[in-house]
């Protein structure tokens, strides 16, 4: 955190270029990709496509526009390599209003940074945030692991850009108290830490900000006030030595220093992030101006023409569909269907409903490749033998146990995007099971409620015949009001396909035949019980009525 860092005498660098714009930034054409939220997956393919979009109509600049409170790490560290190898090299960030976290890592990749009015923009360290638990503290080795490849990052976006390493690693790691001083003769500044301000000042940095003034910055070719501290290879062949030379792009200050420059303030304390606001960013470097408007960003470009390339609506759906809450719910949705689907005959409004869930949970993310189709596979095929146990043919469990697993492979593996060596993998492995139970969890409770109250709605009634679900929302029972007996008669409610309904007097039951298929209507005998379903047989004289060719004993070739 910057505290106290007031640099301009007369107001912020104003936000209108010079008239004669810089070659490298002057571009006839702009395009604005906004990226707003979370960055995950879906906003790689989106900007990559927005982007590609843009270069193919003719924009020779592109801007990012941030609004986002930070993202996922290897997606940005994806885009961030997008950025710096395959976008046009005149691509500019635009603070406006917030880039945290993932969106200042990106910023710090692009040719050059501008902010908005009462923007702000910093505090990148890695954190872990599980759904319905919050933010989850990261241990000391694993918080050093992720943030190994960050700093490697903003490292590099430094010795690209000419930032100070050490400011843009404050963004990223705590601990990193840093400085800023001014020369006393001449228009320039430098960011040193505790260490160099020692060999300056012969004494321990204060720890408290100072109220010396600030020294104004002037236009774009005066003298840049801050000299940046980074390490700089010059080319490859350098970073292939086994003894590479490190070659500073400014000496290291000593006490033969000392008298030549004043402190400032103190720019970044040890328990603090770098977080910055417009006057701070430019004071020290990192962004270029203030714009407030698409005028002005055509404006500072010299621009005639500006285009905004928007997220897509089916973009925007599949990242609502691929939150954690909707797909909790969509899970719910989808057992919840299939289990009262599985107690009523025929397919209707229930199956229906657990198909379109099924198809929202794993097909939308599939669709723009954020999901296997395995998966959907999987959780087609783990359902279709858990009915096969359950309603069709009772096999004692086994085969419904091998299709819940399959059930719940699929759906946890939906989540999983990354490798599972991986930090991110494994983070998304525990949200996917965390998800996946709590869907689960909703589903049961659901169900419990349905078999509590659904009996007594007319609605329900009619709609689902009395048929109720169990507590543990696994398996599905008939509401028993006269136990039926083995050898009694009953009346074919629906057609039975072998599976459907039977009532005895006016209650309908689950039942099923030994194969043959039962109008509507014709008389059966019970012949067998099989935990809550009826076993049926046609009782003859109906059931030739019915079909003359069928004129046989049901038993007939067993």
């Amino acid at each position: 955190m910057l505290t106290g860092l007031l640099l301009l005498s007369g107001g912020t660098q104003s936000s209108r270029p010079n008239a004669a714009v810089p070659a490298e930034r002057q571009a006839g054409s702009i395009a604005i990709i906004l990226i707003r939220g979370p960055i995950d997956d879906l906003t790689v393919l989106s900007v990559v496509r927005r982007s590609e979009l843009a270069a193919a109509n003719g924009a020779q600049a592109i801007v990012l526009e941030f609004d986002t409170p930070g993202g996922d790490l290897l997606a940005t560290l994806q885009l961030c390599n997008f950025i710096k190898t395959q976008m046009p090299a005149n691509t500019v960030a635009w603070i406006h209003p917030h880039a945290f976290s993932a969106g200042a890592i990106l910023a710090l990749a692009t040719r050059e940074i501008l902010v908005g009015p009462a923007s702000a923009f910093g505090d990148a360290a890695p954190i872990q945030v599980v759904p319905g638990m919050g933010l989850i503290p990261l241990p000391a080795t694993e918080r050093a692991k992720m943030e190994a490849p960050i700093i490697a990052e903003v490292v590099d976006s430094a010795r690209r850009r000419g930032y100070d390493e050490n400011l843009v690693q404050s963004f990223v790691r705590l601990g990193s108290e840093l400085w800023l001083l001014e020369h006393e003769s001449e228009n320039k500044r430098v960011i040193v830490d505790a260490d160099e301000y020692r060999a300056i000042f012969g004494a321990d940095p204060p720890r408290q900000p100072t109220a010396s003034p600030p020294l104004p910055v002037g236009q774009e070719d005066a003298t840049n006030p801050i000299t940046p501290f980074f390490t700089q290879f010059q080319s490859r062949a350098m970073l292939e030595t086994p003894q590479p030379v490190i070659v500073p792009s400014r000496q290291r200050l000593d006490q033969s220093a000392r008298g030549h420059w004043k402190l400032v303030n103190q720019v970044v304390k040890s328990d603090q992030l770098l977080v910055l606001h417009p006057e701070e960013a430019i004071a020290l470097g990192l962004a270029k101006g203030e714009i407030a408007t698409d005028a002005e960003l055509s404006a500072w470009f010299g621009a005639t023409t500006l285009v905004r390339y928007d997220e897509t609506w089916s973009e925007q759906m599949v990242r609502f569909l691929t939150s954690w809450p909707v797909r909790i719910a969509l899970i719910v949705i989808l057992l919840v269907g299939f289990v009262l689907e599985a107690i009523t005959p025929g397919f209707g409004i229930f199956g229906t409903l657990a198909a379109a869930a099924l198809l929202l949970l794993i097909g939308a993310p599939a669709f723009v490749g954020l999901a296997q189709w395995w998966e959907l596979i999987a959780v087609v095929l783990g359902l279709a033998l858990v009915a096969l146990d359950i309603v069709i043919l009772p096999l004692g469990g086994w085969i419904a146990l091998l299709g819940g697993a399959l059930v719940l492979t699929g759906l946890v593996s939906s989540f999983v995007t990354r490798d599972l060596s991986t930090t991110i993998g494994q983070q998304q492995l525990f949200m996917g099971i965390g998800s996946t139970l709590a869907g689960l969890f909703g589903s049961a409770s659901l169900l419990w409620f349905a078999s509590k109250w659904l009996p007594k709605s007319a609605l329900a009634n009619r709609a689902i015949l009395q048929a109720v679900a169990s507590a543990a929302g696994t398996a599905a029972r008939s509401v028993m009001i006269d136990e039926p007996q083995v050898g009694a008669e009953a009346i074919a409610l629906t057609t039975l396909r072998p599976t459907g309904r039977v009532r005895i007097g006016e209650v309908p039951f689950d039942a099923r035949t030994r194969g043959e298929f039962v109008e509507a209507g014709t008389r059966v005998l019970i012949v067998a019980r099989r935990g809550a379903t009826l076993e049926v047989e046609p009782i003859l004289s109906d059931f030739a009525a019915a079909d003359p060719h069928n004129a046989r004993s049901p038993n007939q070739g067993e």
